[in-house]
């Protein structure tokens, strides 16, 4: 390509060509984003699998540990290191923790063929690879002598390996972020490489235009190895959304997807359009599966062209969904011209106008910008622009051009290949290729690699690639020659040798087996008289009535019916394959779509794919389809794939209900029902609200309106301690049906009133539940140390299996009423009902935000001393379990994440807090008095009037001893240390996988104190 001088575009061409010039964080990395999210908000969820959620904090660890040990093994910066992850946590954690070490991370897919990733790997010269569990297998046959470092999110980390990495490791905006082999026209796939900038404009551009992804729920629709994922992956957990990864078994199961929208409330994804096409299909005989996607609020759809009619469709079945074409190659950022789908779209939909700080202009061969409505080559300029391909500096500099327009930002443009025109509209229209690439099914895919791959074949002469058909019904054909007249390969033998050579996507679905070539009179090959030829080739088989055996029976006419509709041929035999009709998995999914209709019932594709021809699908079919391989099949899936738990929940609006309310929210899938005392649903909804942001709970508070609305929180007005807890008969029964376990944080809690009065919720409440749980429900149900009474120091520790006797229990009525509880669930177990009971000391404040529990003795006593101005000496000390701690372990537990046996759990941090040692803080930042107790006593009662809590707390204290400055006995004995006194191993074999505990109870409830510190104490005058 020449070079040119300057050319001042004129201001029609800016208009056209330039994108809004916003600005964007241009000095920041695509991981200063993640970071500034993670400190933002670490509790918010990040990413969600299956039944695993990772929060934005649980993913900064993972990718710290993964830098720390790729620098390890000697990963430097600005290296391109191998990520060969499968789907799951495991793949942003890998790109993340790439990022830390300053490198450039390049996925790879463990389906590719072995030689394909060797060859890779030669020229990438990486000092590690990036693997995950699941591709170890892979790795082992790749045979290498490389590091391999494994990331495993289940994995309980070295603390020393969560530290972050040194910060002079951190890449820059100019700096590569990423790599991605394309397919090659010589054969040989070529990496396109990526700055850090282009993809922060890109990420930013989408938060502009769509709202940031703390409004989102976004679906990773696209496989790890295609640049459309880096949007998906990226993007939310940049603006503050989470990203749902699917679990992929290999088959395409478009039922599966619009299930895993509904599943999860997705918000946004992207659909290839040839692929989209057959999703609608399906939506349009399915309501139930309408209704699972009645979620999505914005589609991004690109990789090839689409097609008014199926985009026109999909609007139709979702009118609340809006969507958004994109158009972009893997080398500028992944995509650089939208365009908002409308109603005037009807005859073609545009490519649109390019992105903020882009550029997308059309030119001539001499680089003029060409006239509106005059066809074109396509170049990309701006931010978005590439680095080029990694090792190929002659094809880098043929498609990466000066740039002659001062107007455009940058050195260089980049030839996008592609024909386009600018139409009156202002918009940009797609043509065609100038080269031999084409898309199919959305990947790009060079004509000349697949040709090349069979070309290698020891019986191949020649070879030649061709696509017939427009798309989404594209057909990629390879000709062929044999080398020797007398040794010709057969195309079974050809499609084999091709699925080892190249990726799925790239493997023919026919290959025609020809004794010459057509040529062209420049002695090529003659692409249009090839697709005559294979097209005269099909019909003359079709023909050839010998080779076609009729249907036997009617199921096999039904199936042959399907089968002559999506392959758009006049007949059929039996006994050939589907993928001998140039049958692929798209067509295979309206094959399912087509049989479903005609038998009128649902056939998910998996029923099919394992058979090949027209007689093993109707075998399937008629005997109702429970041979060994669909049953191992099906059992294979389903203990890959826990479904989340719908869970009864009770108390969501108390302290620790609340937090683990918000623990379930954020870490789980579970389906929640919540039983709250409320007018109706919508004041229910309130109070879940006020409770969550009263104790500082903003992420599970920013979280629960979609809940809310997706239908995962449903809110139950009812009441704990009536009959059917409130409920009609109907309810109650439908709740017991649909609950795998019920979580029991309700309870009544008030140490100046008698058994009596806690009976209703505290007892008559529980028997309720274990009725309601009698169905196969796990109860999980909060208790108290408590309820053992006190003991000297002598006393012998009390093991989680021990319940004391009736007399023996402490003599107020919260404690017995907790102690009958725990005697019906223990009566219950033995009736064959499962429960865990979860024994608490003293709940204090969460560790992060430092919010206590308004109702808490302790944290009152606290609470006293800062507004009446004073301390006093006390030898009391109490234990201190951190709420945080608390809800992390109930909720894990109730979801099954953590495994832990029935019976009784003594939930305790081993730390503990001595009140005199707070005091002493206390005084010291609030300059408080130090005083006797019994002038505390008397300030105490000269302000409790008009604080109900103070009143509470003096209603509780013992009088002071005559003559006495010290607390009296009865007051140190009010709190204990339950750490010292009761056996809590069975609660820390599982907790310390969750946190590990801060010994000094001041330095964790640090934060606490100082928000003490700003409770303003009554003037001297009012004492």
């Amino acid at each position: 390509m020449p070079r040119h001088q300057p050319t001042h575009l004129t201001e029609e061409a800016i208009r056209l060509s330039l994108g809004p010039p916003n600005a964007f964080p241009r000095q920041s990395t695509v991981l200063d984003l993640f970071c500034e999210q993670k400190e933002n908000a670490p509790d918010r969820p990040a990413v969600r699998y299956r039944d695993t959620m990772m929060t934005y904090a649980d993913l900064d660890v993972a990718a710290n540990v993964t830098a720390n040990r790729l620098i390890g093994n000697g990963v430097l910066e600005r290296q391109l290191i191998p990520v060969l992850a499968a789907d799951g946590p495991e793949f942003p954690a890998s790109l993340f923790g790439v990022m830390k070490t300053g490198s450039a991370f390049v996925p790879l897919d463990p389906a590719w063929p072995i030689d394909r990733i060797g060859a890779i790997l030669a020229e990438l010269s990486p000092p590690a690879i990036v693997a995950s569990p699941a591709t170890l297998e892979t790795v082992a046959e790749l045979e290498s002598a490389l590091p391999t470092v494994i990331v495993d999110c289940a994995e309980p980390y070295d603390p020393a390996e969560r530290t972050p990495p040194p910060a002079d490791r951190r890449s820059g905006p100019e700096d590569l972020i990423y790599g991605f082999y394309t397919s090659g026209s010589t054969g040989t796939p070529k990496c396109a490489l990526n700055h850090h900038r282009g993809l922060v404009n890109r990420l930013t551009t989408m938060s502009r235009r769509f709202g940031d992804g703390a409004d989102h729920v976004t679906l990773q629709n696209s496989r790890s190895t295609f640049d459309s994922s880096m949007w998906q992956v990226l993007w939310p957990l940049v603006s503050g959304g989470q990203v749902v990864l699917p679990h992929r078994d290999g088959i395409l199961d478009l039922e599966e997807t619009a299930v895993t929208i509904g599943r999860y409330g997705i918000t946004m994804t992207d659909f290839v359009p040839s692929v989209l096409a057959a999703f609608v299909s399906l939506l349009e005989v399915r309501e139930d599966l309408r209704e699972a996607t009645s979620s999505l609020r914005r589609m991004l759809i690109g990789g090839e062209a689409a097609g008014p009619g199926v985009v026109h469709r999909l609007r139709t079945l979702l009118p609340e969904l809006k969507i958004t074409n994109t158009f972009g190659p893997t080398e500028c950022s992944i995509g650089s011209v939208f365009h908002e789908v409308t109603d005037d779209d009807l005859d073609r939909i545009p490519l649109g106008r390019a992105i903020d700080n882009t550029a997308a202009i059309v030119l001539d061969d001499d680089l003029k910008p060409v006239p509106v409505n005059t066809p074109g080559e396509l170049y990309l300029g701006g931010e978005c622009i590439g680095a080029g391909y990694l090792n190929d500096p002659e094809r880098t500099a043929r498609v990466f051009v000066a740039n002659p327009f001062p107007q455009i930002p940058g050195r260089k443009l980049y030839r996008t290949g592609d024909l386009a025109r600018v139409g009156d509209d202002g918009l940009l229209y797609f043509i065609g290729r100038l080269d031999e690439q084409v898309k199919l099914g959305g990947v790009r895919v060079e004509l000349g690699d697949v040709a090349s791959a069979l070309a290698n074949h020891p019986l191949v002469g020649s070879a030649v690639a061709v696509v017939l058909g427009e798309a989404p019904e594209s057909t990629l054909v390879c000709c062929v020659t044999p080398r020797s007249p007398d040794d010709s390969p057969s195309a079974e033998q050809l499609r084999g040798y091709a699925a080892e050579k190249l990726p799925a996507e790239q493997v023919p679905q026919q290959i025609a087996v020809l004794d010459a070539l057509p040529l062209n009179r420049n002695g090529k090959a003659d692409r249009k008289a090839l697709a005559a030829l294979i097209v005269a080739e099909s019909a003359r088989q079709e023909g050839q009535e010998e080779r076609v055996e009729p249907p036997a029976n009617p199921m096999e006419e039904l199936v042959c019916s399907a089968w002559r509709e999506v392959l758009e041929r006049e007949q059929v035999s039996v006994a050939v394959p589907f993928s001998d009709y140039g049958g692929t998995s798209l067509i295979a999914y309206r094959l399912t779509t087509a049989v479903s209709r005609r038998l009128g019932r649902p056939v998910r594709p998996r029923d099919l794919l394992v058979a090949s021809t027209v007689r093993a699908q109707a075998a399937r079919l008629a005997q109702g389809i429970d041979d060994d391989s669909a049953e191992l099949a099906y059992i294979r899936h389903d203990l890959a794939w826990r479904p989340p738990r719908a869970l009864l929940l009770t108390g969501a609006t108390g302290f620790v209900g609340a937090h683990i309310f918000a623990e379930l929210l954020m870490h789980s899938n579970a389906e929640l029902i919540c039983l709250v005392r409320c007018s109706d649903p919508p004041d229910g909804a309130r109070r879940l609200t006020e409770a969550l942001e009263q104790y500082g709970l903003t992420s599970a508070w920013q979280l629960l309106p979609m809940a809310l609305k997706t239908g995962r929180v449903e809110v139950v007005p009812g009441d704990l301690g009536s009959d059917l807890l409130g409920l009609p008969q109907w309810r109650f029964d439908a709740i017991a049906s649909a609950v795998s376990g019920v979580v029991n944080a309700a309870g009544a809690v008030n140490f100046l009133s008698g058994y009596l009065d806690h009976r209703p919720a505290n007892v008559l409440g529980v028997q309720e539940l274990i009725k309601l749980a009698s169905g196969g429900a796990r109860v999980h149900a909060l208790s108290t140390l408590s309820i053992f009474p006190p003991a000297g120091p002598a006393a012998p520790r009390i093991t989680e299996d021990q319940i004391p006797e009736a007399d023996q229990v402490a003599p107020d009525g919260y404690n017995r009423s907790k102690y009958v509880a725990e005697s019906l669930l223990t009566g219950a177990h033995r009736q064959g009902v499962s429960s865990v009971v979860y024994r608490l000391g003293e709940v204090w404040p969460h560790q992060a935000t430092g919010v206590a529990n308004p109702d808490s003795l302790a944290h009152n006593l606290l609470y006293a001393c800062a507004r009446t101005g004073c301390v006093f000496r006390t030898e009391a000390e109490t234990d201190v379990t951190p709420v945080d701690v608390v809800g992390r372990f109930v909720a894990r537990a109730a979801t099954g994440d953590l495994k832990v046996p029935d019976g009784a759990m003594h939930v305790l941090w081993p730390a503990r807090l001595r009140f005199a040692e707070a005091f002493e803080v206390l005084a010291d930042r609030c300059r408080l008095d130090r005083v006797g107790y019994a002038q505390f006593h008397d300030r105490l009662e000269a302000v409790a009037e008009p604080d109900d809590r103070l009143a509470r707390l003096r209603l509780l204290l013992p009088p002071p001893d005559a003559g006495c400055d010290a607390a009296p006995i009865e007051f140190d004995q009010m709190f204990t240390d339950g750490s010292r006194r009761f056996d809590a191993r069975r609660f820390s074999r599982h907790a310390l996988s969750l946190a590990r505990p801060t010994a000094d109870g001041l330095k964790a409830l640090d934060r606490y104190l100082s928000e003490l510190t700003d409770i303003p104490a009554f003037a001297p005058q009012e004492r």
